[in-house]
């Protein structure tokens, strides 16, 4: 070791080790190749991460980046959107602190109201013990079941563009009337009427996780409205 690496290892001795945090994720692991009893493994950010977030390219998520620096025992693109958004909640607490000080618009008078949101206390609503992925579900007009398997973070960048993500949909689908082949699928999804396409999108959404929806009470106008929590590029401290 250099001289200058044990000058910087006697001041930085006493700096108290981050260690990584135990988190269980609102899927329970019900929807991963890993034993449920296992426990996704989180650390705190470090200067070296946040500078990460700064030096991404535009062709990349500085969000799942993040991630991949700061999340342990899973991979971040199999990832079920619910638990990603969990992990982005629980690491900007572990990181900043509980206290997560944001500007709530109100919708009647635009009015912009200071609001200080505790993390730790957002509501979780945990998948049920039949959870499953996919899902199984009945086409009403088709009169058959298919499967449905919701959306990953691997998923995203199909799901990115509103034009083409439509055309993308039969991705979603594992099985349809006994069927698996993806030809197959893709061909019939193709021809099925609206009502048995809406209840595919509404298969691959879910309530569960993290309920990101607050309640504000407007400071200007007086009025009580519930609005969702803002989780913009600023999340993170970094502008």
């Amino acid at each position: 070791m250099s001289k200058k690496d044990d000058i910087v290892s006697e001041i930085l001795k006493d700096l108290p080790v981050d260690v990584a945090i135990e988190v269980e994720l609102p899927s329970e692991n019900k929807a991963y190749a890993i034993d449920e009893s296992t426990r996704v493994l989180l650390r705190p950010m470090t200067f070296d991460d946040e500078k990460s977030l700064v030096s991404a390219g535009r062709d990349s998520n500085p969000i799942n980046l993040l991630l991949e620096r700061c999340v342990s025992n899973i991979k971040v693109p199999d990832l079920l959107s619910m638990d990603k958004l969990y992990l982005i909640l629980k690491l900007r607490e572990i990181s900043y602190g509980d206290n997560y000080d944001v500007l709530l618009i109100c919708p009647s008078c635009q009015a912009e109201n200071p609001v200080t949101i505790l993390l730790s206390q957002l509501a979780i609503n945990p998948v049920p013990d039949d959870f499953t992925d996919p899902i199984e579900i009945d086409l009403p007009k088709l009169g058959k079941k298919a499967k449905v398997r919701i959306p990953r973070v691997r998923d995203e960048k199909t799901l990115s563009d509103p034009k083409t993500s439509s055309d993308q949909l039969w991705r979603f689908v594992t099985e349809i009337a006994g069927q698996t082949d993806k030809a197959v699928i893709a061909a019939v999804v193709n021809k099925l009427p609206l009502i048995d396409i809406k209840t595919i999108i509404k298969a691959m959404k879910t309530d569960y996780g993290v309920e990101t929806k607050v309640n504000l009470q407007c400071t200007s106008c007086g009025g009580g409205k519930v609005v969702d929590l803002p989780i913009g590029e600023n999340f993170f401290g970094v502008k």
